[in-house]
């Protein structure tokens, strides 16, 4: 992956992750939803200035963090910065009293979390320096995740920690060159995009995930037609006794113990859906080549884990099962989770995530600075309030012990619920390591659990009949409808038969919407959100919906007139 000849500060690609999360922006601004933080607390004698010079040097060298989006007749693309852009933020608390400093320390850093980027503006990295006491001080890191995933954190902090030791002992910091920058890794993921290795791999993916319905869990409340991101998380914990029976369990079936652990949750997940075509998500670093280990940036990828528990099957064979997608999914990791809902095309809905509900993910244990002269490091804990998912399973390896937190969708569970899930996941794995020759059906739903059965097929379902369809298009009747036509056709490359088009059954996708919506908008010199194009799919809609904007002033517009409850489309 040799880095081409770049002028600097020219704009370049973005990654198919990059470009997912400027959609999202797009979609729905002015939201946190995509910040990563990271704090430390660090106490002994500190060095403020070689802190400085160390959290500057690593924005100097990773391009993608000082960097910001702008948004072209081509799509988006990325333009890097100078430096100077970085500028961390220096709070001094030491002359409140310490009960006070660290209560207004604590406000700081939920204020911080809940402040959004402008994915527009440079950079892509906050900082802050809280002074508790002379030897007591926070340091929090912000980073919007399109610039950062969790390998990066542990990148980031083992520079931030040479720099800062050769800051403090007066030695310039002489880190080893970068081979490559973020932007080289997303040229060459654009270009790998047609060859026959990724068609392969794409072949698999439309073959496995043909028909797919999501694993959805039975809610406290109804879905949302819009996804709010409002979450809260429990906690989860695995002790060392049964720990070392999963891992004895897992050596003898030559699995990880992160595939036991899934296994046994794909079998809760069965349980409580009434489904045994159980489908998760889980991250995967994507860092296939290894001129890009060295570098902070979305690298991450996720694979769709659909495992087959039909026949009641004992847990043993429920661990070959999984173990067996779990392989043939890494072995075809280098497509893009983005270019796979492009490929598969999912029903669209804004209240619910493309493919699955449910995240799986087992951790390192957290990144920290280490080695820093004079000073004794720790995590520092935060709240997290963001749901990305109806229900996200996060547990870290800690050893002797598997502990973790679930995240949830507080639109739809109760906290109540999703603790009874943390312990019903506990007491299902102890009896499923314990006698895992038994088949899955023998076990009793751990109680206080709900559980739902799927919905019986529709009469059209069972027939086989076709949807119907109009007889006839119509063609446009306003100028606005002509615009909305003409500018289809030129993005898309079809020209739509009718005001009935539905602008995603042609073919749209997210980016083409993105560009469809900015062409209208600079057509008609309004603003127009992305999201009505989701929420209104068909020209005559559209056209509709553009008429209500021009009558008034869009921001008025938008509080008065909110988007319709309903099935939306997904992004």
């Amino acid at each position: 992956m040799p880095g081409p000849d770049r002028r600097a500060h020219a704009p370049t690609l973005l990654s198919f992750a990059q470009q997912r999360l400027w959609f999202l922006d797009r979609l729905r601004p002015g939201r946190p939803d995509h910040n990563v933080p990271t704090a430390v607390r660090l106490r002994g004698r500190l060095d403020q200035g070689a802190l400085t010079r160390a959290l500057t040097e690593v924005v100097r060298r990773h391009e993608v963090l000082r960097g910001r989006i702008v948004d072209t007749e081509d799509g988006p693309r990325h333009v890097a910065e100078p430096v100077e852009t970085f500028v961390p933020t220096i709070t001094d608390l030491t002359h409140t009293p310490a009960e006070q400093a660290w209560q207004r320390a604590r406000e700081l850093v939920a204020a911080d979390l809940a402040t959004p980027f402008d994915l527009g503006t440079a950079p892509m990295l906050r900082a802050r320096l809280i002074r508790i006491a002379p030897d007591d001080h926070l340091l929090l890191l912000v980073i919007h995740h399109i610039a950062c995933d969790g390998w990066s954190l542990s990148v980031l902090w083992q520079e931030f920690s040479a720099g800062y030791g050769a800051a403090v002992d007066g030695r310039p910091i002489a880190l080893a060159d970068l081979p490559v920058q973020y932007a080289d890794f997303a040229d060459w993921q654009r270009s790998h995009q047609a060859g026959t290795a990724m068609l392969d791999q794409l072949a698999y993916w439309r073959e496995h995930l043909a028909d797919l319905s999501p694993s959805v869990l039975p809610t406290d409340r109804t879905r949302p037609a819009v996804w709010s991101g409002r979450g809260d998380q429990v906690e989860i914990e695995i002790p060392a006794e049964l720990a070392e029976r999963i891992r004895t369990l897992g050596r003898a079936h030559e699995v990880t113990p992160f595939m036991t652990l899934l296994a046994a949750f794909q079998v809760l997940l069965a349980r409580c859906t009434g489904q045994a075509d159980v489908t998760v998500g889980t991250p995967i670093s994507g860092r296939t080549r290894i001129e890009v280990e060295p570098l902070v940036g979305f690298f991450v990828n996720t694979l769709v884990l659909r495992t087959d528990l039909s026949g009641d099957p004992g847990f043993t064979d429920v661990l070959a099962r999984v173990r067996r997608c779990a392989v043939e999914a890494y072995a075809r990791q280098d497509v893009p989770f983005e270019r796979l809902v492009q490929e598969l095309r999912p029903e669209r809905d804004l209240g619910q995530h493309p493919l699955f509900t449910v995240m799986f993910q087992l951790e390192e244990p957290p990144a920290l600075p280490s080695g820093l002269p004079g000073i004794e490091v720790s995590d520092h804990q935060m709240p997290n309030d963001v749901a990305k998912f109806d229900i996200e399973v996060s547990m870290t390896d800690g050893g002797d012990r598997f502990t973790g937190v679930i995240r949830y969708a507080a639109d739809l569970f109760d906290r109540d619920t999703v603790r009874q899930l943390s312990e019903g996941f506990r007491v299902l794995l102890d009896q499923l390591v314990d006698s895992p020759e038994r088949p899955i059906s023998a076990w009793e739903t751990p109680p206080g659990l709900r559980v739902s059965r799927p919905a019986p097929a529709t009469r059209s379902e069972t027939a086989g009949e076709p949807a119907t369809e109009s007889a006839t298009e119509t063609g446009p009747a306003t100028e606005t409808e002509l615009l909305v036509l003409e500018t289809w056709a030129e993005v898309l490359g079809v020209t739509p038969d009718g005001v009935d088009s539905d602008f995603f059954e042609l073919g749209g996708h997210s980016l083409l919407a993105s560009k469809a919506m900015s062409r209208l908008g600079r057509a008609l010199d309004l603003e127009l959100p992305v999201a009505l194009l989701f929420y209104h799919p068909t020209v005559a809609e559209l056209a509709d919906g553009i008429d209500a904007a021009l009558l008034a002033d869009l921001g008025a517009a938008a509080e008065a007139e909110p988007l319709p409850a309903g099935k939306a489309r997904h992004p």
